[in-house]
């Protein structure tokens, strides 16, 4: 029984691979058009999904940048105005020292004329002080 065995799995070896290898024979392979059609209908296939999922992308991109957008334009807007008010803080301040420098100034260039003018009125000569130089000599 086990010389049995021993033969039928030698055949089955044997015989198999033979069988399957007849089986491929018989079947008809593509032509090279077919293949060439079938991987084009595969390549645009892959193309079309590539497309519609970049088109998504970029629309939601372009959503998440109006968003940002947005929200730059409204702070921008915030500083600037806070600027504007910052500005015309200092210079109101800027016009009231000033102001206040231009009147020290003027106190002060008040103060030096009159001193000025007191030191010129005792400069002054009377007709009686004068003393007429002599003539050179020719």
């Amino acid at each position: 029984m086990n010389r049995i065995r021993l033969i039928v799995a030698a055949l089955a070896v044997a015989v198999i691979p033979a069988v399957s290898h007849a089986q491929q024979d018989t079947t008809k392979k593509e032509s090279a058009a077919t293949r060439a059609v079938k991987t084009t209908q595969h390549n645009l296939h892959k193309a079309g999904k590539a497309t519609a999922t970049n088109a998504k992308h970029a629309a939601r991109a372009t959503k998440t940048n109006a968003s940002h957008a947005a929200s730059a334009t409204k702070t921008n807007a915030s500083h600037a105005a806070s600027a504007t008010k910052t500005n015309a803080n200092h210079a109101a301040d800027a016009t009231k020292t000033n102001a206040n420098h231009a009147a020290d100034a003027t106190k002060t260039n008040a103060s030096h004329a009159a001193k000025d003018v007191k030191g010129a009125a005792k400069k002054v000569t009377t007709p009686d002080t004068l003393k007429v130089p002599p003539k050179p000599k020719p």
